[in-house]
């Protein structure tokens, strides 16, 4: 571990030919472990308007009992959902324990049990009631309010609707793969909240029951800074059969709510939030966070009763009983993956589904959802309210999945702005195969009309887009969607393979994708190798690749490979790009630092600013069930709008087994002040020798410095983070370029023990 700040000093690489920056010093603060506890998990960190860093991590209080992690297939201690804040100021900068808060546990059930008893160890142990484990935490802003979402085993309340603690209904799945037919309960949603930027927390609300497996929370929302109202929503997954194990097209054994069983829901609930009776003598509270009921937001319930042939895992009652088959929630489809947004009183769903085809075609579409925020069910004659079939906006004849977006205002889109962009992967492949990344994006006429509708969309979308007949869907007619990440290392300005068809070429693929959508600017990245049966041979690797639109010029840039991983023996994973939020009010009104009303230049956006954060991974055959091990954690940042971006800095000090190193991060958040000059991180850091896990801090500065002297041509040196070399005062590791070597050879010693305590 380092003892002091690394400073690395290095030069543009340039995305557009021929550009040169200046010198970009970034500093790493030295990293420590916020978590507590020795299973420190998923961790994600907001920065509210007024400057608070809150984290939110899963983690073991004492006295945690064991469970069963499905998703990991190993036993670990169980965990509650934590929150830990810190506000920089002139007294404290947030880079040592001692600045942060004490942890708040805000499910409190780790120590509880399921409402029943279930045969959770299958053959190893005797039927007993489970912990209350949660999964992992997710967390939103909007304004001073803070959401915080996950599942959990602990499902006291069966009955929503009537007051008090009802009896619970939590029911349970057997998996008769592992160890003898473990049979482990259902999980239900929960949300807790804070009006305060995190300051304060409300007590957890129970949100479902139980009666179906709950996975894939998510939340959104929207606040007027001057009537200190706003709004948020919330969706989530339900499987009445359980979560399903994956079917060994890809690293892992599933479990994530991406497989999933037919008539499968997404489920949605809002709240209204009205914070302008606070200052009140006395303040009135009782308005302040009000949530509606939830309800399904889709429609693939249509009758009781699954098919014993396809749906083979059994499901049990708290009390060891079978269901009977013909009582279980079925359809002809199944729903999951849902992203959430909101956008003025607007809401946004989309999620993929399956085809609904009987057999005749495999795969999956996306839909999308866009209603009044709090109308989730559908009102006679109100086109405000929601369609439940959903409009298919995917090719219908493709497998779709993965659907992200991103949205900003009408006033920060301009007329004729992007006020949506939504994105996914598509291909005809099954999981696992060869898929682009591709668009559509919402055009408003104007700056006040939010316009995120279907006939918003370009490319144009078929007006006969929500249907759930399949022969309709598949008879659609909607515009090929823009291929992002066709072709990408031989695209030209003469043929940009914008409109390619995912099949142009059918060796490639594209996943993890990402964006920043800011004004008259969008980017768009994503992991990319050109060749899947050279990656599968390590003579190709993944490394995260951007486009940029911009709205005036009507153009998209070419691709430029940003992370340029030149050791095909390392993976770019689980990127993050991200730029600069709005000026605070307060301290910068205007917004331009060379105002005389701002008080605080740091406090001022500056729109030019774009991070890019990413793991990295070894690289091993598709067909290694286990995947390869995590890496390290690394950094860069451009200060002009993404033309180019600085040479990549590691932000862990871990680095990973493929460099001897028994610590490996993963899964970076990262968040960034206005002005873009200093960056505050988390990231999941694992020990192989004691197996255990941390939810690891550290925050780090960004500045440009005069031109320095022409250095002598280094020699070419690649950790894995990208593949310049530093030209700064603490350059990269001498002993890299020999361990990449060894990496040729394959050194089985390597692989330590890290996959064992790394849920995937």
């Amino acid at each position: 571990m380092f003892s002091t700040s690394r400073k690395i000093g290095v030069l543009g690489a340039g995305i557009a030919a021929g550009v040169v920056l200046a010198a970009t010093q970034i500093t790493i603060n030295p990293p420590f472990a916020l978590s507590d506890g020795t299973s420190g998990d998923k961790p994600k960190i907001q920065r509210a308007g007024d400057g608070t860093l809150v984290v939110v991590y899963g983690d073991n209080p004492d006295g945690a009992g064991v469970v069963y992690d499905v998703k990991a297939n190993a036993e670990r201690l169980a965990r509650d959902v934590f929150v830990k804040t810190c506000k920089p100021d002139a007294t404290k900068s947030c880079d040592s324990q001692a600045d942060w808060s004490a942890p708040v546990n805000l499910s409190g059930s780790a120590l509880q049990m399921s409402s029943g008893v279930f045969d959770w160890r299958g053959t190893l142990g005797e039927p007993a009631s489970y912990p209350g484990d949660i999964d992992k935490a997710n967390i939103k802003t909007s304004g001073p309010v803070m959401v915080i979402t996950w599942v959990s085993k602990h499902c006291p309340d069966g009955d929503l609707a009537t007051a008090g603690l009802q009896p619970a209904v939590q029911r349970g799945v057997r998996y008769m793969e592992r160890d003898g037919g473990r049979v482990i309960p259902f999980s239900c949603m929960w949300v807790a909240w804070s009006t305060n930027n995190g300051t304060s927390w409300k007590p957890a609300v129970q949100l479902s029951t139980g009666v179906r497996d709950a996975i894939q929370d998510a939340s959104n929302g929207g606040f007027n800074s001057d009537t200190r109202k706003g709004q948020i929503n919330f969706s989530w997954q339900e499987d009445p059969v359980g979560l399903k194990l994956g079917e060994a097209d890809g690293p892992g054994d599933g479990a994530s709510g991406a497989n999933v069983s037919m008539g499968t829901d997404i489920w949605y609930t809002s709240a209204t939030v009205d914070l302008s009776d606070n200052s009140a003598v006395p303040p009135v509270s009782s308005n302040d966070f009000v949530l509606a009921t939830p309800v399904r937001l889709t429609d693939n319930h249509l009758r009781d009763g699954i098919d014993v042939t396809t749906d083979t895992n059994a499901v049990f009652e708290g009390n060891a009983t079978e269901v009977s088959p013909t009582t279980i929630e079925s359809g002809d489809a199944g729903a999951s993956r849902a992203n959430i947004g909101m956008l003025g009183n607007q809401a946004l769903v989309a999620y993929e589904e399956t085809k609904a085809a009987g057999g005749a075609s495999s795969g999956k579409f996306i839909r999308y959802h866009s209603f009044t925020f709090n109308k989730p069910t559908p009102i006679g004659g109100d086109a405000a309210s929601n369609d439940p079939k959903g409009c298919v906006i995917s090719d219908p004849l493709r497998n779709a999945r993965r659907v992200r977006f991103l949205t900003q205002s009408p006033a920060d889109a301009g007329a004729g702005g992007v006020q949506l962009a939504v994105f996914w992967k598509e291909g005809l492949a099954d999981k696992g195969g060869s898929s682009d990344i591709v668009l559509r994006r919402a055009i408003g006429p104007d700056a006040t009309t939010v316009s995120v509708k279907p006939a918003n969309m370009q490319p144009v979308v078929d007006a006969a887009c929500a249907t759930s007949v399949y022969v309709e869907a598949v008879g659609l007619t909607s515009a090929r969607a823009t291929n992002i990440s066709s072709r990408s290392t031989v695209a030209t300005a003469a043929d940009n393979g914008l409109a390619d068809d995912t099949e142009r070429n059918n060796t490639e693929n594209a996943l993890a994708h990402r964006g920043v959508l800011r004004g008259r600017d969008l980017w768009v990245g994503y992991s990319y190798t050109r060749d899947l049966a050279l990656l599968d041979a390590q003579m190709d690797n993944y490394n995260f690749w951007i486009r940029q639109f911009n709205v005036d010029t009507g153009a998209w840039s070419l691709p430029s490979n940003v992370t340029r991983i030149a050791d095909t023996h390392i993976n770019v994973r689980e990127p993050r790009i991200f730029g600069t939020p709005k000026s605070n009010p307060g301290t910068c009104p205007s917004g331009n630092p060379a105002d005389p009303l701002t008080t605080d230049k740091t406090q001022c956006q500056n729109t030019d600013v774009v991070y890019l954060a990413w793991g990295t991974q070894e690289n091993v055959p598709l067909s290694d069930p286990e995947g390869g091990d995590d890496l390290g954690v690394y950094i860069t940042q451009s200060s002009d709008a993404g033309q180019s971006f600085a040479t990549p800095v590691r932000y862990s000090t871990a680095k990973g087994s493929l460099f001897q190193d028994d610590e490996s991060a993963f899964e970076a958040q990262i968040v960034t002040r206005p002005d873009g000059t200093r960056f505050y991180g988390v990231w999941n850091q694992a020990d192989a020798i004691s197996s255990k896990t941390v939810a690891e801090y550290a925050s780090g500065e960004v500045a440009i410095v005069a031109d320095p002297p022409a250095p002598p041509t280094p020699a070419p040196v690649d950790e894995g983070g990208g593949c310049t070399a530093a030209t700064g005062q603490r350059p990269i590791d001498p002993a890299l370029p020999v361990l990449a070597l060894f990496a040729l050879f394959g050194l089985g010693l390597r692989r330590v023990r890290t996959r064992s305590i790394r849920g995937r």
